[in-house]
This record gives structure tokens, C-alpha cells and sequence, in this order.
């Protein structure tokens, strides 16, 4: 079994290539902007850095992401012979442990 195999990606139209292409300049300009204009006197020392808050919610977003997967992953996800589990010779249990024809 391969851990993870790569699927095609879907067809992009041009002119949402083109949507996407402005929004990742205007993105990349904003963050250069980010690196030359200070709006406001820093509370502490990491504030200093150039996208910091950026960053922070970027990580952010991408923990609590992961975290939400992960959570769901435990409390929702069956075992895979879950359905298997509660047949009987007749049929499939229903949800009182009877056995269902």
C-alpha cells in the first residue's frame, strides 16, 4: 500500500487561473507593503517582526484545522469492519440486538 497517492488535479478554467494569479500578487504585494510600512508603535518585541501577525494567524488557522481533523477522526471515524460486527447468522441486528431478516 503507498502512503499517499497524488490524484489529477481538476481542469482550471483561464479565466480562474487568472483570478487566482491576481489574488496571489495582490497577496505577495501586501506582504512586501508589510515589510516597509509601520502603522503603530509595537506592544512587544515579536510585533516587530515583519508579517508577524500574519504568521500567527496563519499557524493558527492551521493548528485548529488539524486539531478539528484530528478530533474527527477520533469520534467519528468506525472501525472498517464496523457494519460487519453486529450481523448474526439471519441477517443484520437492528438497533435493540435483534436479528433482522
Amino acid at each position: 500500500m503507498k502512503l499517499q497517492e497524488t490524484l489529477p488535479r481538476a481542469p482550471m478554467s483561464a479565466s480562474a487561473r487568472r483570478l487566482r494569479n491576481l489574488f496571489l500578487m495582490a497577496l505577495g504585494l501586501l506582504v512586501l507593503l508589510n515589510a516597509f510600512i509601520y502603522p503603530h508603535h509595537p506592544h512587544f518585541g515579536l510585533e516587530r517582526v515583519p508579517g508577524f501577525w500574519s504568521l500567527f494567524g496563519l499557524a493558527g488557522a492551521v493548528i485548529l484545522a488539524k486539531g478539528a481533523k484530528g478530533l474527527a477522526h477520533t469520534i467519528l471515524g468506525k472501525d472498517e469492519n464496523f457494519y460487519e460486527e453486529g450481523s448474526t447468522e439471519e441477517g443484520v441486528e437492528d438497533s435493540r440486538g435483534q436479528g433482522v431478516k
